[in-house]
């Protein structure tokens, strides 16, 4: 009998990396049929190492969150530097960069001292506007929200970011003693903002003319291109709390 647990206790890992295995390769697989590029089998590892970490950092070490949001801001700093090195107003973009990388950080670890579930519900609606946004709009296309900043951005893909924010929203009324219109409304707004957020990404990358922000993560770019959804996002979410503390459990 003993002998038996322990070939079960060993098969079980076997098991679940193969379960992963198999999930892994479908979503690869459907990731391919919308978007048959290269850099997808590199972005699903990118974003399979670095949300675990996320995800740790929130929700049990505020030290290693606040380690990590420095150092993103110095990678930040860096790739915003590079991009914009030939400009001819080298000062006015230096503030430009200060502004638009400290305060979402300040916002973000702010939000992550007051709670951390509020700072992964603020996450969460990042992360499902941008996957559900990223399989609308390649699934069903149509016509394009800004063609001269953004070719990719579609408003089936708006649409399809914000339906998914309503199911985070209606998830958070749950959560949070807050009303479940509060938040359905909240969460819209959010999915919004985060979609515009990413849209004024691609309008400085236009205006420094450059691709990607950096090269650091592989598949993604750099820092600045996978956290660009954040930039008017957390300072927004610090308005909210700040404005409506009883519906977050608070007051």
């Amino acid at each position: 009998m003993e002998k038996d647990k322990i070939l079960k206790l060993l098969k079980f890992p076997i098991l679940v990396y193969n379960f992963t295995l198999l999930i892994f390769n479908k979503l690869v697989a459907q990731v391919h049929y919308l978007d048959p590029s290269d850099n997808t089998r590199k972005r699903i590892i990118s974003s399979l190492i670095m949300i675990p970490i996320a995800l740790f950092a929130i929700f049990n070490s505020q030290k290693l969150f606040i380690f990590l949001a420095i150092v993103i801001a110095v990678l930040m700093a860096f790739e915003w530097s590079e991009m914009s090195q030939k400009m001819p107003d080298k000062k006015k973009w230096r503030l430009i960069g200060f502004l638009y990388i400290s305060i979402p950080l300040y916002c973000a670890i702010s939000i992550r001292i007051l709670d951390n579930e509020i700072l992964f519900w603020m996450f969460a609606i990042i992360w499902a506007t941008d996957i559900f946004a990223f399989f609308a709009g390649k699934s069903l296309g149509g016509t394009k929200i800004a063609p001269a900043i953004s070719p990719n951005k579609t408003w089936s893909g708006l649409i399809g970011g914000v339906v998914a924010s309503m199911g985070i929203g209606v998830i958070s009324a749950i959560i949070f003693p807050g009303s479940i219109l509060f938040f359905l409304a909240i969460s819209i707004l959010i999915s919004i903002v985060e979609q515009l957020s990413d849209l004024l990404e691609s309008k400085f990358k236009r205006i420094f003319g450059v691709k990607d922000s950096g090269d650091i993560i592989p598949g993604h770019g750099g820092v600045l291109d996978r956290l660009d959804g954040m930039i008017l996002v957390a300072p927004l979410v610090w308005v909210i709390i700040s404005i409506f503390p009883a519906q977050f459990g608070l007051a």
